[in-house]
């Protein structure tokens, strides 16, 4: 009770606020590697892989920040939005990733009346700003200038983030092994994870869900190879 008396307390003298929300993160096709160019892998290493990868702009908060009671962890904030002056971005509750920013209410837990709707980071002054209801339902600012932060540009996974590999698993004889793995967000799918097996005897070529791969030579270290198409890629 006495945390959130000092959220409004801070509230009464900071105005009123709005959240932009007018950003999207970059999303990009990844397919490595080029085609018909000879390439080396260990094992364990990645032969091919093809997908999708987002990277959002956003804001590192190099230490914890407790502003009036709302605490900011150290870690990365997506970029949600901006406007000429300031950069708004999300946060995590509870989140079990280390890597992003997080905020917690000192000695309570959130409602209605006091979760934040986002952080608001000054462009030229280091000001941080954390956007909560106020009274009459008016969004209002929470800020102070006591802690730095940086602009950066992170990869981040999403749901819709989905990518396809070929790993290089070793020989025995004539025969090697590869693994397959379907990756949906940050979780390998175990009902798409497959391995695989080739006998060189037979051909130089093997294929899997697409993919072609010339092998050029292959011991239990590392392999030479050429990919001739990637799952979805061909020449």
């Amino acid at each position: 009770m006495r945390s959130t008396l000092m959220i409004f307390a801070a509230i009464s003298l900071a105005g009123c606020a709005t959240v932009k929300n007018n950003y999207v993160p970059r999303t990009e096709q990844i397919s490595f590697p080029a085609l018909n160019v000879e390439q080396t892998a260990t094992i364990g290493d990645k032969m091919l892989e093809q997908g999708t990868a987002t990277t959002t702009k956003g804001v590192f908060l190099p230490r914890q920040n407790n502003i009036s009671g709302v605490v900011l962890s150290q870690g990365f904030y997506p970029q949600t939005g901006e406007d000429d002056e300031h950069v708004f971005t999300r946060f995590a509750i509870g989140s079990s990733d280390p890597n992003m920013g997080q905020v917690t209410l000192q000695g309570g837990v959130f409602n209605q009346n006091t979760y934040p709707q986002g952080i608001r980071f000054e462009k030229e002054n280091q000001k941080t700003c954390v956007v909560v209801p106020g009274v009459y339902g008016i969004s209002q600012n929470v800020c102070d200038t006591e802690y730095s932060y940086e602009f950066t540009e992170r990869p981040i996974i999403s749901q819709n983030n989905f990518q396809q590999t070929l790993i290089y698993s070793g020989r025995v004889g004539d025969r090697i092994r590869v693994s397959y793995r379907e990756f949906s967000g940050n979780m390998a799918r175990a009902a798409f994870t497959n391995e695989a097996e080739y006998d060189l005897s037979k051909s130089d070529m093997i294929a899997y869900k697409g993919a072609k791969i010339r092998i050029i030579d292959a011991n239990n270290e590392q392999i030479r190879y050429e990919v001739l198409s990637n799952f979805n890629l061909t020449n």
